[in-house]
């Protein structure tokens, strides 16, 4: 699949088996501009067979699903579709289910009950090849993962191969600082700070930022 030109609008496929939540979240996507939805399914089977007609960019996914679940749905796409993002839509404010989302390939994880331009903000992320987890369930996973200071220990091994730059990027991360954030606290440029991510993902061996973030959290780093 060809790269989205800068101006051309973010092609959505919308996946959930509820009518009206389809019209919903067509209605949010659509008005806002700059996102175009191009196709709907109800089934995992037809998400499928529509994204080798109408190749979206951005596929958003409702856990629950008839046949297919959507955990498998997204691990589907991925592996058939590297290049698309996949935003787990989903009523579960619930790590767990975060986590199996995420661990399927999912770049954001969004709860149908969160304000709108939430689920917008997840959508242009994922094209963007940026992560947006809704904050109820960022907060659980943190919590879940993070331990007190002494139980748990930094070690380098588990960071082989960042540079002292990568590393201080990383924790800015973990933070929850963004890329101009980051730029700021550490008097580089933007771009330099994407940079340093690539390389991030690359030596952790992880595919976008929640992943990393958590990496390093559970790893003591933050």
């Amino acid at each position: 699949m060809e790269k989205r030109k800068k101006r051309e609008p973010i092609k959505v496929m919308v996946v959930d088996d509820h009518e009206v939540v389809r019209e919903g979240v067509v209605r949010i996507l659509e008005r806002q501009g700059g996102i175009t939805v191009v196709a709907l399914a109800r089934t995992g089977e037809e998400a499928m067979d529509k994204i080798r007609l109408f190749e979206p960019e951005v596929v958003t996914v409702d856990i629950e699903l008839p046949g297919i679940n959507g955990i498998e749905l997204i691990r589907r796409i991925k592996s058939e579709y590297p290049d698309i993002e996949a935003v787990a839509l989903t009523v579960y404010d619930d790590e767990e289910f975060a986590k199996q989302a995420i661990k399927a390939g999912a770049i954001g994880y969004v709860i149908k009950d969160a304000a709108q331009e939430e689920l917008v903000q997840a959508v242009r992320a994922a094209a963007a090849g940026e992560s947006l987890v809704s904050t109820s369930v960022a907060r659980k996973l943190l919590r879940e993962i993070k331990e007190p200071p002494k139980a748990r220990r930094y070690k380098a091994e588990d960071f082989e191969g960042l540079s002292e730059r990568e590393l201080d990027v990383l924790k800015l991360m973990a933070k929850g600082l963004d890329n101009r954030q980051i730029a700021g606290q550490l008097f580089i440029s933007e771009l330099t700070v994407k940079v340093h991510i690539r390389n991030i993902f690359r030596k952790l061996g992880v595919g976008d930022r929640t992943k990393a973030v958590i990496y390093a959290i559970d790893k003591g780093l933050a």
